[in-house]
Parts: C-alpha cells; structure tokens; sequence
C-alpha cells in the first residue's frame, strides 16, 4: 500500500536498508509449527518377499508380493475370525495407543463356482462360491481363540459376496458397532461373475477412541462409526490381513500399501522464521529465508539495498 507522508516513506526506505542489523525476536506460535508424523510401519510390497516384520500365520489362502499384496481367498469353510478351518493371515503386531493405520484395497472376487453372470446379486443357490469374504483387522490383544486369529476384541472392514443369499457388501464392525452400508453403488451389480471394487481404508486410534473411516476414490473419507474400545489403556494392537472363504475359485484382494503413523511432538525444520518488529506505532513483518530479509505488505520511494 503506497504511503501519503514522504516522512513515513522516508522511515520505510531506512528500515528496507538495515533491517538485516535490527532483527529482533523471533515471533512463533504453536498455529506456526508444523508436525511430522512418526512412521511405525510403512509396506508397498514391492520387495520380492515379504517384508519381514509380518508374520504369517498358517491356514487356507495363499499370497504374492513384488507389485503390490495379493491374497488369494481359499477354502473351504475357512476364517481368519473363526470357521471350521482357519485362513492363512498375515499378522503385524505393535504398541501404542495413538496412531492410524491406512490402505488401499481392489477386489476381485467371484460370484460363482464358474459361468459368466452379469448383474445384480440376486439369490442363485445352483453354483454359488459361496461366502467370498476378505477382511482387514485390527485386534486388541493376542488372544487367539481355537481357529479363530482375531480373538474377541477387534475391528473389521470385510468386503463379502455370497451368491447362494444374493449379498454383496461392505461392511464394517467393532463388537456390537456395526455398519453394512459402505459399499459404493457403483459396485452394487455383477460384472462378468466378478464383484470388484476399490477402496480406501483408515482405522484410527485415539487413546480409548477407535474411528473406522473409508473412501471409495481416497480423497473424500467418509466415518463408518466412532466407538469406545473395551479395554482403552491397552497398547497392543495387531493388523491382520485375511479372509472368510466358502470355497476355493480364485477370488482375491490386491493391497497396494500399509502404512501405520503416530502423531509426532517434535516439530518438522522450516527454513523460515516469522519476525516481528515494533518501528513506532507501524509493525513491520518481516520473513528470513536463508539469511535473506524481504518485508511484505510495504512499499516506500526507496527499494531495498
């Protein structure tokens, strides 16, 4: 903004030229700072075997790695939460109570034994796959029950077809919390005999707080439900990756990414600094970016040296 008195623009041109000698004290707010999440466990699946830090946890279904996480859906009558045979999962123990877990899953999977069915999920009994369920988890303690990986005190988001009821949906659950209306209508029908799909998937922990938030296009997240856990001063948490499979006809689940992050207290480096000084009753706001000094919002008859 030009100034009216050449008194005051005398005033500006000499604060422009020596503002580098009377720099003052640093003016910094917490609204200032910005903070970098704490990576716990980050996975593209990239490597040509699995990252190490998951355990595999033997039962029905198989999996590959190099371009991203297949898991293959297998049975029969096979569960990572609990059937007459347990589902090979993958598993990923760690501790915290502050943290939030993200993935992206495609699906691929089929709504009979075999054929070429387009259209939408009615009830078809003759040479159904039966339940085609894949699941991701996160339990709360390692209590494993019989065949049963995920114990009493999880949450789960399972994209679930079952030809022989007619049901194709995504759902998602923390003991009595539960939400089956998830599914984008885009993935309402049958194509091909193939009920597919992508999503995105955040489980957030906030001490006692658990949020179970999903996304269809990853960039608007919409909340499946906001509950209390059972046991809120428990550290122990474990991603599972698994499945609820009927039979075995090929149906699978592609993960392109696992990251696990934790809220930081430590502030990201900036190379700026906002200053502030006091010249009279006019604040001159200055920024300092790499030893270099510019004021913003004031013009005088004088540039800066």
């Amino acid at each position: 903004m030009k100034r009216i008195f050449d008194g005051h623009n005398l005033l500006m041109a000499l604060v422009r030229r020596y503002i580098m000698f009377f720099v003052p004290l640093a003016i910094i707010t917490a609204a200032d700072i910005a903070y970098a999440d704490t990576v716990i466990f980050s996975d593209d699946f990239i490597g040509s075997t699995l990252n190490s830090a998951w355990q595999v946890l033997p039962g029905q279904g198989s999996y590959t790695v190099g371009a991203g996480l297949r898991y293959f859906n297998a049975g029969p009558t096979a569960s990572t939460t609990g059937w007459f045979n347990p589902a090979l999962t993958l598993a990923l123990p760690f501790t915290g109570t502050s943290w939030e877990m993200n993935t992206k899953a495609t699906y691929s999977l089929h709504w009979l034994v075999s054929g070429s069915y387009t259209g939408p999920p009615v009830p078809t009994p003759f040479g159904s796959s039966g339940a085609q369920g894949p699941e991701v988890l996160v339990k709360f303690n390692p209590v494993v029950i019989d065949t049963n990986y995920a114990g009493s005190d999880y949450v789960v988001v399972e994209r679930v077809i079952d030809a022989f009821y007619g049901s194709n949906s995504l759902s998602a659950s923390y003991g009595l919390i539960s939400n089956g209306n998830l599914l984008n209508p885009a993935d309402s029908n049958i194509s091909n005999n193939i009920a597919d799909g992508t999503y995105w998937y955040q489980i957030v922990r906030d001490g006692g707080t658990l949020t179970m938030n999903y996304s269809s296009d990853g960039i608007t997240y919409l909340n499946a439900f906001t509950t209390t856990l059972s046991d809120p001063l428990n550290p122990y948490n474990e991603l599972l990756l698994g499945g609820n499979t009927f039979s075995t006809v090929g149906s699978y689940t592609d993960y392109e990414y696992v990251t696990i992050t934790a809220p930081s207290t430590v502030p990201e480096p900036a190379p700026w600094t906002l200053l502030a000084v006091g010249l009279l009753s006019t604040p001159v706001w200055v920024c300092r970016w790499r030893n270099r000094v510019a004021i913003d919002d004031l013009e005088a008859s004088e540039p800066l040296a």
